[in-house]
């Protein structure tokens, strides 16, 4: 079969199953089995695939089809001009999570700091930290997970990205206790129960990634109660720390971190898409 057909094959099927951006994720997945990018298809739309080639794809459109999200099918995940391996060990990296390094990139700038000690809590695939080492190449960045799964899949990012980041095992900021550091950043799960019936177009892969760096109670505020509580305990305060939440806990956010990081003055960011989605606390002076 030629690849305009297997393209065109593809994209009805999953069309058929309901998966947004059908002809898209075709390309993307058939781009993965050839190793060719998807200019490739244009140039050569008579191109004949191997049957081996056409088993494969036919392989990732059926798992498609059922919700699981392309990033896992690949094994790939671009997040601020880089790509970076994903898998199910670790979430998959959102764009509005590029919010956090633009505030970073921002405050450093306006600082003038140039080399600053940055954490990021519950780094996951180590996207924020990676980006940030790329961005930032004299900062000392340290990153940790409770997760040595995760920790596994961010410390292969750093590799295949060069980058240098000290990836440490535990939980929260309890691994640094004793660090001075700048700036924090933090992803962690945000998720509650009700979360689950969301019905944006991820909703139906949510079930592929690991439920751990999704979802947790008190409405997905608890682990933002025991980080700020231990950012509160901290003889040496960072002078900034942001943090990704959902929108519609924006009232939360500002009753939790006026009660528990009242030295803080808060401002709360929009992401891409014009939502409520970083809580950037600058410490008063």
């Amino acid at each position: 079969m030629i690849i305009r057909e297997t393209l065109a094959m593809g994209a009805e099927t999953l069309y058929k199953y309901l998966i947004p951006n059908a002809a898209l994720d075709s390309e993307i997945l058939l781009s993965a089995v050839i190793k060719k990018p998807r200019e490739f298809f244009y140039t050569y739309p008579l191109h004949t695939l191997t049957s081996t080639q056409l088993e494969e794809f036919n392989a990732l459109i059926a798992k498609r089809k059922r919700g699981e999200p392309v990033a896992y099918l690949v094994s790939k995940k671009e997040f601020y001009g880089h790509d970076f391996y994903v898998d199910k060990r670790v979430l998959i990296p959102r764009p509005e999570t590029e919010t956090i390094i633009d505030s970073v990139l921002e405050y450093c700038h306006k600082h003038m700091l140039s080399s600053p000690t940055i954490a990021d809590i519950g780094t996951g695939s180590g996207c924020i930290a990676v980006t940030l080492a790329l961005e930032l190449p004299k900062a000392k960045i340290y990153a940790t997970d409770i997760s040595k799964k995760a920790l596994e899949v961010a410390r292969k990012n750093a590799r295949l990205l060069k980058t240098k980041v000290a990836f440490i095992h535990g939980s929260l900021l309890l691994p640094l206790t004793n660090e001075k550091i700048d700036i924090i950043t933090a992803n962690l799960p945000y998720g509650w129960k009700a979360w689950k019936n969301n019905t944006t177009a991820e909703t139906a892969g949510l079930r592929f990634e690991p439920q751990q760096a999704l979802f947790t109670k008190e409405n997905g505020l608890y682990l933002y109660r025991l980080f700020f509580g231990q950012v509160l305990k901290r003889r040496q305060k960072p002078r900034l720390i942001l943090s990704e939440f959902d929108p519609r806990q924006v009232t939360a956010i500002k009753r939790l971190t006026k009660e528990l990081l009242p030295m803080y003055q808060l401002k709360i960011k929009k992401d891409l898409a014009g939502l409520h989605r970083i809580a950037m606390l600058e410490i008063k002076r």
